[in-house]
């Protein structure tokens, strides 16, 4: 028993060292990473690994996925990180929500980390800046890029690798915009006889959340109807410039949800911690904030739970 703690161990200290090196050299030759990764005799689909996401509308997408253990009983998560940021800095959050058993995605949305380039129609490179770019482009993370990140998991969830059923958006400040909406999106779709469409979001987690983002508001997730009924997390620093906001918004959310619930408010949760810090600084430095993070996720969205099954999707 013990010397089988021991290999599990090891293991998880090798899939942590390997993502930080998967981080590190994304843009390097895939030889660096199968150096490391040939040391490790387990299955290869349990591999951290870099994943490219095409859009419908052309653009390549830089993503990271963590895969679990747990297969078909694991939580999804996906990621969205602030405007300006990217994914990277997050790696001790996906690392510590990946031990806890859930599958992680984390995209670079257009624009941001190693999604900052396109190849247009003409065959030119065009790069984009996000101090540039407008409210057109935010919409379409909603409608493109995080849509894409949900449907690149269709094939890990049939491969029986996760339970796409049981997903939890985690948005960074401005990512808590595009998240929400992008989770109201996803409840949008009803399912068609035994297909499946959308309603796979069953819990969300706001950081440091901000109300808009280039113009496009998080006011219409607010009152979502959908949306109330989920589990959700509200997480930011109490002397950060995001906390009024952070509080503005656990008051909304709890005056629906206490109007749907006849005076009763279930699901929500609201962390105010300590600390001026915010997004990933918040995140890495305050010690609190990633074990209430995979607390809530992992109580709130369990991919073992009979309401959430596991469902093959076309």
């Amino acid at each position: 028993m013990f010397a089988r703690q021991s290999v599990l161990k090891q293991q998880s200290r090798f899939a942590r060292l390997t993502f930080v090196l998967l981080m590190a050299v994304a843009f390097c030759p895939f030889s660096v990473v199968a150096v490391a990764n040939a040391k490790d005799d387990e299955d290869p689909r349990l591999k951290p690994r870099p994943v490219n996401l095409k859009t419908k509308d052309g653009m390549e997408l830089r993503a990271f996925y963590f895969p679990s253990d747990q297969k078909k009983a694991a939580t999804t998560v996906i990621l969205v990180h602030e405007w300006t940021g990217q994914a990277s800095p997050y790696y001790k959050l996906v690392s510590a929500l990946n031990e806890a058993g859930c599958a992680v995605l984390a995209p670079d949305y257009r624009g941001h980390g190693g999604s900052k380039s396109y190849v247009n129609l003409r065959g030119d490179k065009i790069d984009l800046d996000p101090s540039k770019m407008s409210r057109k482009p935010a919409e379409a993370g909603v409608a493109m890029d995080l849509e894409k990140a949900k449907g690149s998991q269709k094939t890990e969830n049939n491969a029986a690798y996760l339970n796409l059923n049981a997903l939890v958006v985690v948005g960074v400040g401005e990512g808590s915009v595009l998240g929400s909406l992008w989770a109201m999106r996803d409840w949008s779709f009803p399912s068609l006889g035994s297909v499946k469409q959308g309603q796979d979001v069953k819990a969300l987690v706001l950081i440091s959340p901000e109300k808009q983002i280039k113009g496009l508001p998080l006011e219409p997730a607010l009152n979502d109807n959908n949306l109330l009924q989920l589990p959700t997390m509200i997480i930011a620093g109490d002397r950060s410039p995001q906390a009024s906001e952070a509080r503005r918004m656990a008051s909304r959310i709890e005056a629906k949800k206490k109007r749907v619930g006849r005076g009763e408010v279930t699901g929500l949760t609201v962390k105010m911690l300590a600390s001026d810090l915010d997004h990933s600084e918040l995140v890495t430095q305050v010690k609190e904030a990633i074990p209430a993070i995979v607390s809530f996720v992992t109580a709130e969205a369990k991919g073992s739970n009979p309401k959430t099954p596991w469902i093959e999707r076309k």
